[in-house]
């Protein structure tokens, strides 16, 4: 069976880019991810407007990447259009009455976001952190089931080295738990955004918190829950909390 077309084309090999946090690739990638997920979302639903706001974000992520009418896009700009999607896909999960905390789930090097439904089985989503998932799996390769500790090593090297999405990174594992706690994240004009905290940070985590919970699940094959993320403006700090499921 084919991937599906979110999955596909996710580079394999290392090295093959090295971006700086702002870069117009990155938004580029995030519209274009999101554009995927409000596409399912319309065909679930048959609600037109969200088939419209895919469209809309796939034409502006495909004209970041081709065009790239600035080499580098200002972070606070970068989430101002991340926010948008976030908005968008919020109302729709409000339409389809998910509830609780997201799971990601491995599928190989496929990862899809479930969340509960109040009638029904598990809703499957793309991830909202597909796009930056991308840009790591561009810098580290194949990381499907290299484990804990590549995990570890690795995660917060390319995000500070090579991607420098944050100033830096750490890891600390408590039994299935991982917390990771990053100090001046790209992504931080979200975090200083209520409806964020109230509808994102707490369920599903923005595109660079989910990003650590999908390496995860792929790293490891195993279901992380996300379990919330939070924002410490005065120091800078964001911390993601995520826990290790059964394997499958």
């Amino acid at each position: 069976m084919s991937k599906p077309g979110w999955a596909r084309g996710v580079p394999r090999s290392a090295g093959a880019n090295v971006l700086r946090a702002g870069s117009s690739r990155i938004l580029g990638f995030a519209l274009i991810a999101s554009s995927a997920v409000l596409y399912v979302v319309s065909f679930i639903t048959g609600f037109l407007p969200f088939e419209v706001a895919s469209l809309v974000s796939f034409v502006l992520g495909v004209a970041l990447l081709a065009v790239e009418l600035e080499p580098r896009v200002k972070v606070s700009s970068s989430a101002a259009a991340m926010l948008g999607y976030l908005r968008a896909l919020d109302g729709a999960l409000a339409v389809l009455k998910a509830r609780g905390k997201a799971t990601y789930v491995p599928r190989g090097v496929v990862v899809t976001m479930a969340m509960a439904q109040e009638k029904g089985p598990n809703l499957e989503l793309p991830p909202v952190s597909q796009g930056v998932y991308e840009e790591i799996a561009e810098e580290l390769g194949d990381i499907s089931q290299k484990g804990e500790s590549f995990y570890d090593l690795w995660i917060p090297r390319v995000l500070t080295e090579n991607l420098a999405m944050a100033e830096d990174v750490t890891i600390l594992r408590q039994g299935e738990s991982v917390r990771v706690s990053m100090k001046k994240p790209f992504v931080r004009r979200l975090c200083m955004d209520p409806f964020v905290n109230a509808n994102v940070c707490c369920r599903m985590g923005c595109p660079l918190a989910g990003a650590l919970a999908q390496a995860l699940a792929v790293a490891t094959a195993k279901d992380v829950v996300f379990e919330g993320c939070t924002y410490d403006p005065k120091a800078q700090r964001a911390q993601t909390t995520l826990t290790e499921g059964k394997v499958g």
